[in-house]
């Protein structure tokens, strides 16, 4: 049910182009339903529903303020039970100091990243990464053993095949490396879902909870659950990561099979979770129960993210500290 006068869409939607939101997004529909009821709610001004109704000010107090479900009482009338007119009390919104903006955030956050489609970056990535972990633990091994079977004989053979041997030391240690890197591509993809799945349920029970404010105007709390899905332990978990075959995978191919990959690895690390629901009697209790939901979720795949990144540094720090592979890319690698 849409705001009254109003329809699932918000009549300003430069907010969410703006929080990168796109038309596209499995989360743009929750964010227009949730941003067509926050429009309606931050502006009484062009309605007679619900507002916060100052009183008391007409004898020179502070004023008392009070939600008032509507519709107001046309300013000639005197019926009793009603809301006073505008004309003779004032108010203002019942989320006054909000903005449409604090409620997309978290979808704003995860609004770019592309994860699921087979055309992202990450299928490249994580195709590459399995080749140099299966260069380095069967590729560089197996060439060292063919060579010695070649019956080459004399100082450039020597000479070559010493080189193979330093070649395998460091093969081996990138190999390891590769070994930790390997899972992170697709848990970063998944935590990136996991993110947007929760945000796109909680803002879904937001607008449920609005919904049913507006039309039951309950005077006890309201309480709608949401589908959560458990971040945490993304980063430690293991993932088997489903490739093309045991050798050298080809970019197009790896792009071509992300798709299925991804959803594999989704399937085994997003397990269904008890989230909080959205509760509250008045509408900014409701609006602080979705921002706390909001920051939780969002909270949860930062610590998930930070945990990959350690890895990757940890990766990183060990590629730049060891001796044999520092000393062969001294060695061997390429003048700049």
């Amino acid at each position: 049910m849409a705001p009254p006068d109003r329809g699932d869409t918000p009549r300003d939607t430069g907010v969410l182009a703006q929080a990168g939101i796109a038309e596209d997004s499995n989360m743009r529909h929750s964010a227009e339903e949730l941003a067509s009821w926050l429009e309606f709610l931050l502006h009484p001004e062009e309605h007679e529903y619900d507002r916060t109704v100052i009183y008391g000010t007409e004898f020179g107090g502070p004023g008392h303020k009070k939600e008032e479900p509507g519709p107001v009482a046309p300013t000639s009338s005197d019926q009793p039970g009603t809301v006073p007119s505008d004309a003779q009390l004032p108010f203002e919104s019942v989320l006054e100091g909000y903005h449409v903006s604090q409620f997309i955030h978290g979808m704003s956050a995860v609004g770019s990243p592309v994860v699921e489609s087979p055309t992202n970056a990450l299928a490249p990535g994580a195709a590459t990464l399995h080749n140099i972990w299966w260069i380095g633990g069967k590729g560089i091994p197996s060439l060292v053993d063919q060579f010695q079977q070649l019956g080459w004989e004399g100082d450039a053979s020597k000479l070559t095949f010493d080189f193979l041997l330093r070649l395998q030391t460091v093969a081996a240690q990138v190999h390891l490396l590769a070994e930790q890197l390997h899972p992170v591509v697709p848990k970063y993809a998944v935590i990136i879902k996991g993110v947007r799945h929760n945000l796109k349920q909680a803002a879904d029970a937001a607008v449920a909870a609005f919904e049913k404010k507006f039309a039951e105007k309950p005077e006890t709390d309201i309480s709608i659950d949401w589908g959560a899905a458990i971040l945490a332990g993304i980063a430690a978990a293991a993932v088997t990561y489903v490739t093309a075959g045991g050798g050298i995978i080809l970019i197009s191919a790896m792009t071509s099979a992300w798709s299925t990959a991804f959803t594999d690895a989704a399937g085994d690390l997003l397990k269904p979770g008890d989230g909080a629901p959205v509760t509250g009697t008045l509408w900014r209790d409701l609006a602080h129960s979705y921002l706390d939901k909001q920051a939780e979720i969002l909270t949860a795949g930062k610590n998930e993210i930070d945990q990959l990144n350690r890895t990757v540094q940890n990766a990183l720090d060990m590629f730049n500290s060891d001796p044999d592979i520092q000393q062969f890319i001294k060695d061997f690698g390429a003048e700049t």
